[in-house]
């Protein structure tokens, strides 16, 4: 199995997430309990894109080296769409937690919020996840639609309307420089 890490160093060098994404139907399902938003995720774009190519240039990536990867093991709808999940987070701990809680459905909705699960989580090195602890602050205050929504608008391109990828250096349907309201990304 691959690990997040080296699913991150493999993302960042490719925007291979879904430029053709329409608006979620239910964009509260794109949000993770541990306060990600799956709606810039890479598998969750191309997988809803339908893009073949995308798929198959993020297997290429992801199963170098790993003879049990599947193309099923990058397909997802989401952490919480009741749907398939991709590999990454088919075990989350974080995501597990929340749901074996009956009024918890984000972290900060949990009463041991915040754990150190959840803040180490936030502090693994992984630049994506180096914001969950501040999404989960802002999702507390504006609540789960207002979140939601300022999410999908914050990865999408303010030119073209494309979503954007957590790793994407650029929208990757006009080009148009990532957005300075998103993390930076790491020098290679």
């Amino acid at each position: 199995m691959i690990t997040r890490r080296e699913f991150v160093k493999g993302v960042a060098g490719v925007a291979v997430a879904g430029a053709f994404i329409e608006a979620s139907a239910n964009s509260e399902d794109l949000v993770a309990s541990c306060g990600l938003y799956c709606g810039a995720c890479p598998m969750y774009l191309s997988t809803q894109s339908k893009d073949d190519q995308r798929v198959k240039a993020l297997f290429k990536q992801f199963s170098s080296g790993n003879a049990n990867f599947k193309m099923e093991d990058l397909l997802c709808d989401g952490c919480r769409g009741n749907g398939r999940l991709a590999t990454f987070c088919r075990k989350c701990a974080i995501r597990e937690s929340a749901a074996a809680k009956t009024k918890t459905k984000l972290c900060s909705d949990c009463s041991d919020f915040a754990c150190s699960r959840i803040t180490n989580f936030n502090n693994d090195g992984m630049v994506h996840h180096s914001e969950v602890l501040a999404n989960l602050g802002r999702l507390k205050s504006m609540g789960l639609k207002d979140w939601a929504n300022y999410e999908e608008a914050r990865w999408t391109c303010p030119q073209c309307k494309a979503r954007i990828a957590w790793y994407d250096a650029a929208c990757p349907k006009c080009a148009a420089p990532r957005s300075n309201n998103l993390f930076t990304l790491k020098k290679a």
